[in-house]
């Protein structure tokens, strides 16, 4: 390769501090998380930038100082995205303004007229979102710059990677093709009656805007990669998602320019996470990043870092009486530091007894007053003997600050291993493999529903959660697929006692779930489950299509993906680190010589994937 993972994320974030120098800096979620995990928010500080704000409308900046803003978007200037754009400059004196945008001229002209139109240059979009940026200042003799930098990147290990920019993206159903109908007709368009009936009917324009532009921009982004890379890739695809992609990828011109004089010749083979959610909703992994990411809470705003409780090297409380956070959470991202790159890549691929013993042996050596004495030949650590070392840090600020990283990761380990809920992901596992085993042996899956059913009613005394419950009737559907038709009576029993369940824990449930429940009646509980259910027998059928594949291929081919020196596997809609271990593990036992990556749109917990399927309409948002 002309170019690393690593090198090609950086480069951008590297062209941006060029620009942030004395200027207020603005950000959305997603672009903070890629540069959370490219060097921080330092990066900017040590750049020159003045300060560094959310991109949301409640910001602005009236200090006489303050005359240079530059705004850090990942998506296209279009629909809330400009409105908020617009109110900040408005309500802020600034008389330069730079906009970067990790969403190229191309996918910004298909936002603003929802296709290409002939006899409009794609530039002429960016030049025309300047004039307008130049009204909103109040003055056409300020100065205003429109720059296109594909921040969407994140190589969490050599091997792994993620892309923030597109966290959100999750690949529609069978479930959906009601709702898609629905939107074509309030748009007035025709839908024939034998059109629109299964997943393999729907065309991208039959999607909503904005989940047209993130297709065009994922491509957009994805097209940018392999341009640094000097790639010329075969395109390979298992999913309706990932058939789109790979679709406007192939037919994208500026690729097919690309790939007449690229060197490096590349598999690339997208995936759509829906054909398999029993990988992602197993509490039972050797990764231990999976259990870190299972059971500690998200570090605010990011779908794949953790918040780490930092107390226990600090003198400040985490909160205050009012309940204020006044001491910021540690987590795991450290680039700069190859030591905590280092333990990344124990946390994917190490056994969890190895990683202690590596922790402890670091710890031991970096501790203040020495430590090298204290190694020994240890055969058995416990998180009880890292915190001990961990602890030996505290009072001693210098200590803690060349060692910041490390301590974070080691916290976020003992923690997630001493925490309760890791033992009650132990009984999961339990539950878990026990369901698998019957479900393996019932003929017709006879049974199994019914042993769901006494969990749920049972869950209290058992010490599960609703969304426990929920992620296991994922997996077994999942993973039973069209093989097993469970008996209708207990596929019944199962749906009341669901209903049941949903009401009874109203007041308990968290995330998207609580807000669907907040405000409904007993009766409309009925309902609530049904969708639920139906969307379990959706996943079950997911893989049905799959027929129609040769191997990989989604169309004729002479060669194979590993025939390629390079193959990239990125899946639509998340990955865990157990399967990039898996991946790691088979690509090491084969002997190949394939340089293989394999990344995802965000990490996923059994929990994420909970929400995603049940609680977030993938419709309804900014990305598919």
């Amino acid at each position: 390769m002309v170019m690393t993972l690593f090198q090609f994320s950086q480069m951008g974030w590297r062209e941006i501090c060029k620009k942030v120098k004395k200027a207020v800096v603005y950000i959305d979620n997603e672009c903070a998380e890629c540069l959370h995990w490219n060097g921080g928010l330092m990066l900017m500080m040590r750049a020159g930038a003045l300060t560094v704000k959310e991109f949301s409308a409640f910001e602005s900046d009236k200090e006489k100082e303050h005359k240079k803003a530059v705004f850090i978007l990942s998506s296209p200037v279009f629909g809330t995205t400009k409105v908020i754009l617009q109110d900040i400059i408005q309500n802020s004196s600034f008389d330069y303004c730079v906009l970067i945008t990790s969403a190229n001229a191309r996918v910004h002209h298909f936002a603003k007229y929802g296709g290409h139109q002939e006899g409009i240059h794609d530039m002429f979009i960016f030049h025309a979102l300047e004039e307008e940026m130049l009204e909103w200042m109040g003055n056409k003799s300020y100065a205003v710059e429109v720059i296109y930098s594909p921040l969407f990147i994140v190589p969490l290990t050599e091997m792994m990677f993620l892309t923030p920019t597109f966290r959100n993206v999750f690949p529609i159903t069978d479930a959906h093709i009601a709702r898609i109908r629905e939107l074509q007709r309030s748009q007035h368009k025709v839908v024939k009656s034998q059109s629109l009936d299964s997943l393999s009917s729907v065309e991208l324009t039959h999607l909503p805007l904005e989940a047209q532009i993130s297709v065009h921009h994922l491509v957009g982004c994805l097209h940018t990669l392999f341009t640094q890379l000097e790639i010329r890739e075969d395109i390979y695809s298992l999913g309706h998602l990932s058939g789109l992609v790979a679709n406007q990828l192939e037919i994208l011109p500026e690729a097919n320019n690309r790939r007449k004089t690229a060197a490096n010749h590349c598999s690339l083979i997208l995936i759509d996470r829906t054909l398999d959610l029993a990988s992602v909703t197993t509490h039972d992994t050797e990764s231990l990043l999976d259990r870190i990411l299972a059971v500690l809470p998200r570090l605010p705003g990011h779908s794949s870092d953790v918040a780490v409780n930092m107390s226990p090297v600090c003198d400040a409380k985490v909160s205050s009486p009012l309940g204020n956070i006044v001491l910021a959470p540690g987590c795991l991202a450290h680039p700069n530091i190859d030591l905590c790159s280092q333990v990344l890549e124990w946390l994917v691929n190490k056994p969890q007894k190895d990683i202690l013993l590596s922790l402890h042996h670091h710890l031991s050596t970096l501790a203040p007053g020495g430590g090298s004495d204290r190694i020994g030949k240890l055969t058995r650590v416990t998180p009880h003997s890292i915190d001990k070392q961990v602890a030996l840090f505290r009072g001693h600020k210098e200590a803690i600050y060349q060692c910041s990283g490390l301590l974070q990761q080691a916290l976020a380990v003992t923690q997630t291993l001493r925490a309760p809920r890791s033992s009650q992901l132990d009984t999961i596992v339990s539950i878990e493999k026990l369901l698998v085993q019957n479900l393996g042996c019932a003929k017709d899956g006879v049974g199994i529903l019914s042993q769901v059913t006494q969990l749920l009613r049972t869950r209290r005394e058992r010490g599960l959660l609703m969304r426990d419950i929920l992620g296991l009737l994922i997996h077994l559907f999942s993973l039973a697929g069209t093989d097993f038709l469970f008996p209708a009576m207990e596929q019944s029993h199962l749906l009341n006692a669901l209903k049941l369940a949903l009401y009874e824990d109203r007041g308990q449930l968290q995330g998207n779930l609580s807000e669907l429940v907040n405000s409904m009646a007993e009766n409309d509980f009925a309902e609530i489950a049904g969708d639920i259910f139906s969307k379990l027998q959706y996943i079950a059928s997911a893989r049905k299509a799959l027929v129609r594949y040769s191997l990989l291929l989604n169309r004729p081919r002479q060669q194979h993906p590993l025939d390629n020196p390079q193959l990239i596997v990125f899946i639509l809609g998340g990955i865990t680190a157990q399967e990039v271990k898996l991946v790691q593990d088979m690509v090491i036992s084969s002997g190949q010589q394939t340089q293989v990556l394999v990344g995802g749109t965000r990490l996923l917990s059994p929990n994420d994937t909970v929400e995603a399927i049940f609680f977030k309409d993938p419709l309804m948002q900014q990305a598919l």
